[in-house]
């Protein structure tokens, strides 16, 4: 009965559709760890594939624009894809100190559960890469700011890569 008023409450002015994941009140923590994790991680990809491509002289706008509204045409590629391209990391979204706590709460939960550490190879460097970028001070950036640990502004020099 709660579940059904919640439900038709929710589908009155939530997004079109509304996701039961059981009886557990904690599920909805658990889900929204798993959503930001993986927002998160993307972010670090993107960095990577705009960081190759800068470095053999590929526009990032470009290459974003492409992918953006190709094969990863979606929220998280067109918001956070076209921020990191733009290194633009103004607060105002999701702030990164935020981004590194959820990234640490998934593992926390993930050792709860009895996930191995070894079994997410990619957690350890998601927290290497938002503990680094919180030491360089951008904690109070939105998060899409990890990706200045992999990509760098290009120092002023013309013609000089920043690697």
């Amino acid at each position: 009965p709660d579940r059904d008023a919640a439900r038709a409450l929710l589908s009155s002015f939530a997004a079109e559709r509304t996701f039961d994941f059981g009886e557990d009140p904690g599920a909805a923590n658990v889900v929204k760890l798993c959503g930001n994790y993986m927002i998160g991680a993307s972010i670090q990809v993107i960095a990577e594939a705009l960081a190759l491509a800068e470095a053999n002289d590929i526009d990032r706008d470009q290459l974003v624009d492409m992918l953006a509204s190709t094969i990863f045409d979606c929220a998280i590629f067109n918001g956070y894809g076209r921020r990191v391209s733009r290194r633009d990391h103004r607060p105002g979204g999701f702030a990164l100190e935020h981004g590194l706590k959820d990234v640490n709460l998934f593992a926390e939960t993930a050792t709860r559960a009895g996930i191995p550490v070894d079994a997410l190879p990619f957690l350890a460097v998601l927290q290497r890469r938002f503990e680094d970028a919180k030491a360089a001070g951008h904690a109070d950036l939105d998060w899409s700011a990890v990706a200045l640990q992999t990509s760098p502004p290009p120092p002023a020099a013309p013609g000089n890569k920043w690697k």
